[in-house]
């Protein structure tokens, strides 16, 4: 910083003497490293106003190029220091997007506050550091202005100059290199810093990108996407997120795109102090955009000073497409794949169709394309004859040109289980999938899925924690362990896990949803129809949550109400898929068994996925002992 005030500047109970550079609080010196005394003393200077992130970064590293993930560490050292929580700041207001500013009445004063400066070995050391920085650059300075008078001399003098520059540089880097191999990271989503939506797919799909392929090493344990972007535009440091994830490094990045030029700006960041362990920036062009995050992640692996197999190094650097063009479009499937509507899933499938127009031998665009069919038919925005067959087709053709991609054989495996009842070809691809990349972690989250249709329920929940695991902050995960304790009958611990999903994500629907079935099944009918009149404005058109409702209406003698939406949902299949499983499970809750095996009938000739349970759902208890049951359960493939 270049200029330096001359005055004690005191608010609330702190002093801060930027002269003997210490910040005391009621007499009392805390410790607080170089950087985060420098942006204290700026923001302090220009309390009052918004400040922005650019600004304070020019005046605390004037002429040097830092990352803003830097800036973020720096303002939470400064929060623990002056012991505030962002959420009810005191002193120090995050303003979304631009910068911060400086909240507290300000008191400036002459006087010395008379006591001795200390401080702790970090700050001693990042000023020693600043201090033999400062001398070499003046040292060189002096060099340069002095008249040689020996040629020799100068060159020598100059070598060793190099050689203890050099020598300083190493050691910094050695010094900040982790000791031992990190195996567990977290890929934050990458900031868009044009702050422009159309380009948003580009910062989301390349952290996504990073995520793919680190994801493939056996050694590396990388949390999934579903978890990582719940950090999305949230100042959260290093330290608590691996805390939250329990993971030992954090990858940040930050991209600008100038015309047909990308920026990316990453930093790879210790979980255990928020040091920076490596950062770097890259300008590449948009036809590079792939290439880039192969580099980002190769570079991520040596830093982590992870060793490769040779068929892990080989399958790591294989591209997928050649095609610029068609990998942009790639991204922009997966972006809207991910946002979990509809509309989402039908865009997605828009974009990885162009992607393979580009590029016909893109195996990644058509495990995305089987995704996209596979959700469409999963979520009830397509019959299951309109989506899960397309998905057979697509997800056999990415096989094709690359047997080695686990989400095509999950994409397969999803097809066979939930709509061909391939009870075998079902684990297989699941298990195959699972032997490619052992960090999938949607691909043990499946393999649980089936493994609880199944009956074997102590490796469902082997696989569904082996998910979470990769995967702690997923609300479907959460769910899904208490989906298969509730199938066990174990409904007080699948309340456990519904709730813990709901502290995450109070206003889901489907968590709402999720734990008034446990009640339905448990005989709490009054809190059931509580939670399901909480689900049904927060789940959209989805025919899931009124069903149930009228369910748990026709077990607890409310006929009408039962009935009415049985009609309702007649009606509604007029215009779009709704499965006939749920209209025959509230006939079912009335005690008419005709009509409720008539619907389910049906759903056995649409192929309906919601039959794979029929073994272990407690919702068909009702209908178990009725022959036609088990002649249902043969059809289906079910024993």
């Amino acid at each position: 910083m270049n200029s330096e005030p001359k005055k004690t500047i005191r608010f609330a109970e702190f002093e801060l003497d930027a002269n003997k550079r210490r910040l005391l609080r009621e007499g009392k010196p805390l410790a607080l490293n170089a950087k985060a005394f420098d942006v204290l003393v700026f923001l302090a200077e220009n309390a009052g106003r918004v400040i922005l992130k650019e600004e304070i970064m020019n005046a605390v590293w004037e002429n040097q190029f830092v990352e803003e993930a830097n800036l973020a560490v720096q303002i939470s050292a400064l929060r623990k220091a002056l012991g505030e929580d962002k959420d009810a700041p005191r002193f120090l207001v995050t303003i979304s997007g631009k910068g911060y500013e400086f909240i507290a009445d300000i008191q400036n004063g002459d006087e010395d506050v008379g006591i001795e400066s200390r401080t702790t070995g970090r700050v001693v050391i990042d000023e020693k550091i600043e201090k033999i920085e400062e001398t070499q650059i003046a040292d060189a300075e002096q060099f340069t202005k002095r008249k040689p008078q020996n040629r020799q001399a100068v060159f020598a003098l100059a070598g060793l100059a190099l050689l203890i520059l050099v020598g300083f540089v190493g050691f910094r880097y050695f010094n900040d290199a982790p000791k031992t191999p990190i195996n567990s990271l977290a890929v934050l989503p990458f900031v868009n810093q044009n702050n422009d939506a159309n380009t948003e797919y580009l910062s989301d799909g390349l952290a996504e990108s990073v995520i793919y392929s680190l994801s493939q090493i056996p050694e590396l344990r990388v949390m999934s996407r579903n978890s990582s972007f719940r950090y999305k535009g949230k100042e959260t440091d290093a330290k608590t997120i691996g805390s939250e994830l329990n993971v030992q490094a954090i990858l940040t990045g930050r991209i600008v795109q100038f015309g047909d030029t990308l920026s990316v700006s990453v930093e790879l960041v210790s979980a255990s102090d928020n040091s920076v362990i490596w950062g770097e920036r890259f300008a590449r062009q948009m036809s590079d955009v792939e290439k880039l995050q192969t580099d980002i992640a190769q570079l991520t692996l040596q830093k982590l000073r992870l060793k490769l197999s040779g068929a892990d190094e080989q399958r790591f650097k294989k591209p997928q497409t050649e095609n610029s063009e068609a990998y942009q479009l790639y991204l922009m499937g997966r972006y809207h794949l991910n946002r979990l509507t509809d509309d989402g899933f039908l865009k997605g499938r828009e974009y990885f169709g162009q992607a393979i127009d580009k590029d016909p031998n893109y195996a990644l665009a058509y495990a995305g394309l089987a995704d996209s069919y596979n959700r469409l038919s999963g979520w009830n925005a397509l019959s299951p004859k309109d989506g899960f067959p397309k998905a057979r087709v697509t997800a056999t053709k990415a096989l094709e040109l690359d047997d080695e991609l686990a989400e095509a054989h999950t994409a397969l495996g999803t097809v066979k289980h939930f709509y061909d009842w391939d009870w075998q070809g079902a684990e297989r691809d699941f298990r195959r999938a699972i032997e490619i990349n052992p960090g999938n972690a949607d691909a043990h989250q499946i393999y649980s899925f089936y493994l609880s249709a199944m009956g074997r329920f102590d490796e469902a929940l082997a696989e569904i924690k082996r998910a979470q695991e990769l995967d702690p902050l997923s609300l479907e995960k959460i769910t899904g362990e208490g989906d298969i304790l509730r199938y066990q009958r174990q409904y007080d611990q699948a309340i456990e896990k519904y709730q813990k999903a709901l502290e995450m994500e109070p206003n889901s629907g489907f968590a709402h949803w999720a734990i008034g079935n446990a009640y339905v099944n448990k005989g709490m009918y009054k809190e059931a129809i509580a939670e399901y009149q909480k689900a049904i404005p927060l789940s959209g058109d989805s025919p899931d949550e009124p069903a149930s409702l009228g369910y748990v209406y026709a077990l607890s003698g409310r006929r009408q109400e039962a009935l009415q939406i049985i009609d309702d949902l007649k009606q509604q299949s007029k215009r779009s898929y709704i499965s006939p499983t749920l209209i025959a499970v509230v006939y079912a809750g009335l005690g008419e068994k005709e009509q409720a095996f008539e619907w389910l009938d049906k759903a056995y000739n649409g192929q309906d996925s919601n039959l794979v349970y029929l073994k272990v759902d407690p919702i068909f208890d009702s209908l178990r002992s009725d022959p036609r049951y088990a002649d249902l359960l043969r059809r289906v493939g079910l024993p």
